[in-house]
């Protein structure tokens, strides 16, 4: 018996389940508020269906995990299944669906990179309007801003731009390219530069002259207009509608099926993304209906790798009946008025000295202790211990409803 997880899979204990919890409710509240519906699609597809016209780009394809003898293989992100469902099922347009569950990719493991993960994605089939784009921005923003990320950075560019300049450059592999210069967030500029080069020489060099231009995002599109006018637009337009953005142009979203405009958000302590996403608008035409669609995944794996530096609770429990053997009972009816009005309460299940009892809260940092005894018992009462202060009181379990509220 192998007493490990697979390479690349985790367990995740309490600790860190309290903060993936808060994580997937943060976002789907933030979710919902915009109008996205859920959706839930399977852990497996038809290899058929994840490999069709190469959506996901070759990189992708040898990553995905196949069981040949079926034709199956794991999903390897949220979006192409909801192509699929969306190119077979009617629903009334903009569709604005939310999906969080894991994906998997066979890639090597490294910091915040795993092969089982989970993503958190919102998207829109049916819109072909940059507004949809503006939107999401807005929505990955504030869910961000809700879990305590106060500064981040949102990168924007156009595949449409990328493609125009290769077109420029003469460089006719643009799928080798574009992975090139999608590395690096993973072995930094400079070595992706040198990548570039040694690939495509001279067409290589041209290509990162082109994409070369610092200042304003102003300036960075008029730099670029003449290799894509329409992509150019569309940034233009984004940014009228969320100002926040930042164009990079030589940021590439990795996967083969974005057609437009794409996004990356980036925080600061982590080289790679915490949110990404573009537009896919050929992708839906793959499955057999042509229809615009865009979106963004914001990564829970890395959103909580840094949450969890900060986080200390080891339990959602708020207070701790300690009792003494013949007011257990009481300590029960206690537990369950807490309960009722909304407090998260715990009782003791071991039969254990008062000491062990005050020991296990504290072990667990439960803020409050509600000590029962016979006069407890008697009189209707607890002796409430703040364990933070050490400060007690002795009041009726009404008194300590309005106090832990």
């Amino acid at each position: 018996m192998i007493m490990e997880t697979p390479k690349g899979m985790r367990d995740f204990l309490p600790k860190d389940m309290m903060v993936r919890e808060e994580v997937f409710q943060t976002i789907r509240e933030t979710f919902r508020e915009f109008g996205y519906v859920p959706l839930e699609t399977p852990a497996l597809e038809y290899l058929s269906t994840l490999n069709a016209k190469n959506s996901g780009g070759e990189e992708i394809a040898g990553e995905i995990f196949a069981l040949n003898d079926e034709k199956l293989g794991l999903r390897f992100d949220l979006t192409v299944p909801l192509a699929r469902v969306a190119a077979s099922t009617s629903f009334p347009k903009p569709f604005k669906r939310y999906q969080i569950g894991p994906v998997w990719r066979r890639e090597e493991p490294q910091k915040g990179r795993y092969r089982e993960f989970w993503q958190a994605d919102v998207d829109i089939i049916g819109c072909a309007s940059m507004r949809a784009e503006g939107e999401l921005l807005e929505v990955a923003s504030l869910a961000l801003r809700r879990l305590g990320f106060g500064e981040f950075k949102i990168l924007l560019n156009n595949r449409k731009i990328l493609n125009g300049v290769l077109d420029a450059a003469k460089i006719k592999e643009k799928g080798k390219a574009m992975r090139i210069l999608d590395k690096a967030d993973k072995v930094g500029e400079k070595e992706a530069e040198r990548m570039m080069r040694e690939e495509f020489g001279e067409k290589g060099e041209e290509m990162l002259k082109m994409l070369s231009t610092r200042g304003t995002n102003e300036e960075k599109l008029a730099s670029v207009e003449q290799y894509s006018a329409d992509g150019a637009k569309e940034l233009r337009e984004i940014l009228s509608y969320f100002q926040d953005a930042v164009i990079d142009l030589r940021m590439v979203r990795g996967l083969g099926y974005y057609s437009g405009p794409i996004y990356e958000i980036k925080a600061p302590g982590l080289a790679a993304t915490i949110a990404a996403g573009g537009r896919y608008d050929k992708l839906l035409s793959v499955y057999g209906k042509d229809e615009p669609a865009t979106g963004i995944s914001l990564g829970v794996e890395r959103i909580a790798l840094l949450l969890s530096e900060k986080h200390e609770a080891k339990t959602y429990t708020k207070i701790f009946i300690a009792s003494l053997p013949e007011a257990y009972s009481y300590a029960l009816s206690v537990a369950r008025k807490l309960r009722e009005g909304g407090i998260e309460t715990e009782t003791d299940l071991m039969g254990r000295a008062l000491g062990k009892q005050l020991d296990y809260a504290n072990s667990l940092g439960i803020p409050f202790v509600a000590v029962v005894g016979k006069k407890e018992m008697e009189e209707k009462k607890i002796t409430l211990k703040d364990m933070k202060s050490g400060a007690s009181g002795y009041l009726s379990v009404e008194d300590a409803l309005k106090r832990l509220r």
